[in-house]
């Protein structure tokens, strides 16, 4: 999974909801209680929404680290722009 580093101990978390959600969902559907099989799924979704939340945050962190080599690589000096920007 590709995480943040930060985001290491939240995700594990995440994916053990995740587990659970999915084994408790199952044991409600063997007992036929729908109903309790559909609120663990509704769990589980959550569970993973905020999980794909943290990949998404990665992925964007990941593309902001591209932004950053290509200006390097063209010689423009990322913290120039910054201090310019925290002037205005």
């Amino acid at each position: 999974m590709n995480i943040l580093p930060g985001d290491m101990q939240r995700a594990a978390k995440l994916l053990d909801c995740c587990d659970y959600c999915l084994a408790r969902a199952r044991v409600a559907q063997f007992g036929r209680d729908l109903n309790e099989a559909e609120k663990w799924v509704k769990e589980f979704l959550r569970c993973k929404r905020d999980l794909d939340e943290l990949v998404r945050k990665k992925e964007e962190h990941d593309k902001l680290l591209e932004v950053v080599e290509l200006m390097k690589a063209r010689g423009i000096d990322i913290e120039i722009i910054l201090r310019k920007g925290n002037e205005q």
